[in-house]
């Protein structure tokens, strides 16, 4: 609850933009460029019920849209992904850009404040209520205040009487009758400070920059961060102003999707918001002032933290949408345009001497104010000045020569099987996706298409779509070049922004010459010999999973369900994982799927990949878990043959090449310095290693040695298991199973043999939690006054599954606690948890780790609190209540595992390399309910109460 977004722009991690744009040919960045469809005149179009106007589109006929009396907008759909569950959205558009100066950080603080107390539901009664129905907080209840709206959402985990009744309640009383009690509104000021302390990291400090030098006079960019001063004195009077004066009925939209009566859900939002009126006066949406002047506006941001990030936009005034078939075949010949320049500096960003790591074109609204178009490049430490070359050149280059035909080609084919896909998957679509799309639709007055009539539309458009017709669009759109250049930098650059202007001008007199046509290219890893031979091929009835084994020792394994049509997930389960890497060497499991997503293979460079992929819905990547290097994803019954021919190809032929070593050297010093500028951030890298006494293989406790490790480390710990190691594929989805698996014997079952895989096995060196459990110390570069606290008590590994889970609901209930405790009572920190760690690979290891983002000076007072929290639970019995609190929601997350795809790969990879993890799923639900408050004391005496943990604690690097 209370992620403060900025929405609709980039608040991507500084570890993600940097190794994203540098390491992968696929855009990094999300892109709404769904594109729309032309309807028949004789149907309907535009959306009637919400006033929505629209000449060409006809909205997805399986939405019900309604508005009520007062002017509440909703829609409902019915969907069964996941089954008997269903998603609420309730979205009202007022967000951080309404507040007026006295007013900074209303809008988040309301949404807090949604959470404690109404007229009908008490102060502290709402999250038990709803942990009671099994709904987890913030996994199944949170909600989001972004700069121009604030939404909130509910995940049902079932969809009776009493649930929805409930889920509807709770929103009709966030809509109009929050209490703001001022004793309460104190109470939540805490978390709210820490939340703030928590989000001021160097990326969206960045965010705000840009946006005040993009719309200078306008309240976006200054509104990005709360102001905290504001925060320790805004009043529940200045709350009370704020909330009547937006939280209308008609400036909301409440969507509610999933697996019920779409007649009766009607029935019930009727009678439940057909009363709600608004208070006092209402207030007008923002709108805010957009230059539109001549010349380039030019700015240099400094932070020692951020990576070296340029961005040259061209921004406009936001224009609503018009619905019209003419704008939305304008944008996806402009998203088209971005994708072709992305991709031309990804394959420049390959040279050993680039001085970038990679780039996104795209045009994106700016939260309903503005609109951008044009690039953010990513340069290499030290090289602004090449990078913002670079970036000038192809911009020119694009806007004189435009774009060449095998471009506009690759994007194509990627486009219209995305669309073909989302067609065949459509059924299988997630709720919560559907209900997010639907207020995103209100919120812009656009008219949500099906996917068949996305696809009927980009058909219609597809012949008109040509290199001309492209680079004509972009040429429109990036003409008049950029409207501001905002250059990223750790240390402020020499001259400022006339120097910025200069290297800007100096390389508009380097000629720039036309792209050459690329070469087609023929994917070279199809033909793999004679098929292997089926020597074992036996299903277990009780849970679907049929197990077959070829002469090579490869296992294979295989579900066929029908929760996603059109979707396949697989997992390619190869050697010994990070379990098999040196205990010394740290950094590569974080190297390893960065630099395979840019390596290719012996064939084909990663642009050649790229282009000799288009169209097909298949990945390429790896990455290590402890027991094993995994390469995993999903794809689609026509695209599981090259599937297949991609994962033996990269087991026999990963390149290895130079260029990727070069590359992993630019990204390094990024990752490093992103990890130490936030404290979660190192606690996330690190702890698992402090944990085990600093072993590599678990985590980064010195960000810094990332930049030791090499390419050739890592070809030593990955290739023998790449080569050697033994294999099992695990699918699920809409299989055809003989179909599948005569594709397997044809790819992976012709490779030599090797040993039949067992997950269990004796790992050297052993590891086992940290003997000195004196705190220890970590630092990072961000804010003064942020830091982190754990304590962990040592437990074990997941071997006893009774012991497992019942550790598992300790952990919960001591989560619930620390809310309580931490969060509602003494309101120090607006993120405490607890987790239960363990595992199967390496004996004995496991850790109940309870956690918090605190600033330095609380760390005494909540690590005492968090001591207290154990020794009570292993004093005394919870309360039936609150052992049903924390159990439901993991029950609920069992019960929805059985209709997930993704839920039973690893089972389904690993039934028969390890047979345990069968009975392990079919006794884990009748384990949990039987639970009783004994089991949770018993578990906490035994490991948790008198016993010595290990504290960690983040601190600021000046302390």
């Amino acid at each position: 609850m209370g992620r403060n977004t900025v929405k609709s722009f980039r608040v991507t991690s500084l570890f993600a933009l940097a190794a994203c744009l540098a390491l992968s040919a696929q855009p990094c960045l999300a892109q709404e460029t769904a594109p729309q469809t032309s309807t028949a005149a004789s149907e309907t179009t535009g959306v009637p019920a919400w006033g929505i106007v629209s000449p060409d589109f006809a909205p997805d006929r399986d939405i019900v849209f309604g508005v009520l009396p007062n002017g509440m907008r909703y829609a409902i759909q019915r969907n069964t992904n996941p089954a008997g569950e269903a998603a609420v959205r309730f979205t009202v558009e007022v967000g951080s850009r309404e507040e007026t100066d006295a007013e900074n950080g209303a809008a988040h603080f309301v949404e807090h404040m949604a959470f404690n107390g109404s007229t009908n539901i008490a102060e502290g009664e709402l999250l038990p209520l709803l942990e009671r129905l099994g709904l987890a907080f913030g996994a199944d209840t949170n909600a989001e205040t972004a700069l121009d709206y604030t939404t909130y959402k509910l995940a049902l985990p079932n969809t009776d009487e009493n649930t929805v009744d409930t889920a509807l309640e709770v929103i009709r009383e966030v809509a109009g009758e929050l209490t703001l009690d001022p004793e309460a509104v104190e109470r939540e000021r805490g978390i709210i400070l820490n939340e703030a302390q928590v989000r001021n990291d160097p990326s969206r400090r960045r965010i705000a920059d840009y946006l005040q030098v993009a719309l200078p006079g306008s309240r976006v960019g200054n509104r990005v961060r709360a102001d905290v001063e504001r925060i320790r004195n805004i009043s529940a009077a200045d709350l009370r102003g704020f909330y009547e004066g937006y939280y209308r009925p008609e400036r909301a939209t409440l969507a509610v999707v999933g697996d019920f009566d779409v007649a009766e859900m009607k029935r019930k939002i009727e009678a439940e918001f057909s009363d709600w009126e608004g208070e006092g006066s209402a207030r007008d949406p923002y709108t805010g002032p957009v230059s539109t002047g001549d010349s380039a506006v030019v700015a240099n941001f400094v932070d020692p933290a951020i990576p070296e990030i340029i961005e040259l936009q061209r921004i406009s005034p936001w224009k609503p949408s018009t619905n019209t078939l003419v704008e939305a075949q304008g944008e996806v010949l402009r998203a088209i345009a971005g994708i072709a320049l992305s991709n031309r500096i990804a394959a420049l960003s390959r040279a050993p001497d680039s001085p970038t790591l990679g780039a996104q074109a795209i045009e994106q609204p700016l939260f309903r104010t503005a609109e951008a178009f044009g690039l953010l490049i990513v340069a290499k430490d030290g090289q602004w000045r090449d990078t913002l070359a670079l970036a000038e050149r192809e911009l020119r280059r694009a806007t004189e020569y435009g774009f060449t035909a095998a471009e506009i080609a690759e994007a194509k084919a990627n486009i219209e099987t995305a669309l073909r896909n989302a067609v065949a998957q459509s059924s299988g679509r997630p709720s919560a996706a559907l209900a997010e799309a639907l207020v995103r639709a209100s919120l812009d007055d656009t008219v949500l298409t099906s996917p068949t009539d996305d696809l009927a539309f980009y058909q219609a458009i597809e012949p008109g779509i040509t290199a001309e017709t492209v680079s004509s669009a972009f040429q429109t759109a990036w003409n008049e070049g950029p409207s501001i250049v905002h250059v990223s930098t750790k240390q402020p650059i020499e001259g400022g922004e006339e120097a910025i202007a200069s290297a800007l001008e100096e390389s508009t007199a380097v000629a720039v010459t036309a792209p050459q046509e690329a070469a087609a290219v023929d994917f070279a890893y199809e033909e793999w010999g004679a098929p292997g031979e089926v020597v074992f091929d036996q299903t277990v009835e009780d849970l679907g999973i049929r197990t077959v084994r070829f002469a090579n020792g490869l296992q294979l394994n295989l579900k066929t369900t029908d929760f996603e049509p059109g979707k396949i997930a697989f997992s390619l389960r190869a050697g010994t994982g990070i379990s098999g890497f040196p205990a010394d060497r740290p950094g590569l499991k974080e190297m390893l799927p960065i630099a395979m997503s840019v390596d290719g293979l012996e064939a084909h460079d990663p642009d050649e990949l790229r282009r000799a992929l288009a169209g097909k819905a298949v990945v390429a990547g790896l990455a290590a878990s402890s027991g094993a290097l995994v390469a995993s994803g999903t794809t689609t019954p026509d695209d599981l043959e090259l599937q297949l021919d991609l994962l033996a190809a990269r087991l026999t032929a990963t390149a290895w090449r130079p260029e990727t070593q070069s590359q992993w050297a630019g990204v390094a010093p990024l990752l490093a310095k992103n990890i130490r500028s936030a404290p979660i951030q190192v606690f996330v890298n690190a702890f698992n290693s402090v944990l085990a006494g600093n072993d590599a293989r678990l985590g980064v406790v010195d960000a810094e040695r990332l930049t030791e490790v090499s390419l050739a480390d890592l070809r030593a710990a990955v290739a023998p298991q790449l080569a050697e190691g033994p294999l099992a594929l695990g699918l699920v989805g809409d299989i055809d199973a003989d179909a599948a698996i005569s594709a397997v014997a044809a790819t992976l079952g012709t490779l030599p043999a090797r040993a039949i895989r067992r997950e269990a096995g004796e790992v050297t060196p052993p590891i086992g939690f940290v003997a000195d459990r004196s705190t220890k110390v970590l630092t990072h570069t961000g804010q003064a006054d942020q830091g982190a606290l754990s304590v962990s008590w040592p437990t074990d590994d997941s071997a006893d599954l009774r012991d497992d889970i019942i550790r598992d609901v300790l952990a919960a209930t001591i989560g619930l606690r620390l809310t309580e405790k931490l969060r509602e009572e003494l309101g120090s920190t607006y993120s405490p948890e607890a987790f239960s760690y363990s595992q199967r690979t390496f004996d004995g290891f496991g850790h109940l780790t309870a956690f918090a983002t605190v600033p330095p000076e609380a760390m005494d007072a909540t690590a005492s609190a968090i001591r207290a929290i154990a020794d009570q639970m292993a004093a005394n019995p919870v309360s039936a209540d609150l052992l049903e609190r924390a159990r439901s929601p993991i029950k609920e997350g069992y019960q929805r595992a059985e209709t997930q795809n993704s839920a039973w790969l690893d089972l389904v990879a690993m039934a028969q390399s390890d047979v345990e993890v069968l009975d392990r799923r079919r006794q884990r639900m009748e384990i949990l309910e039987a639970i009783t408050p004994s089991d949770i004391q018993s578990a906490a005496q035994k490991y948790i109460g008198g016993q010595n943990p290990l504290e960690i604690r983040i601190m600021p690097e000046t302390e």
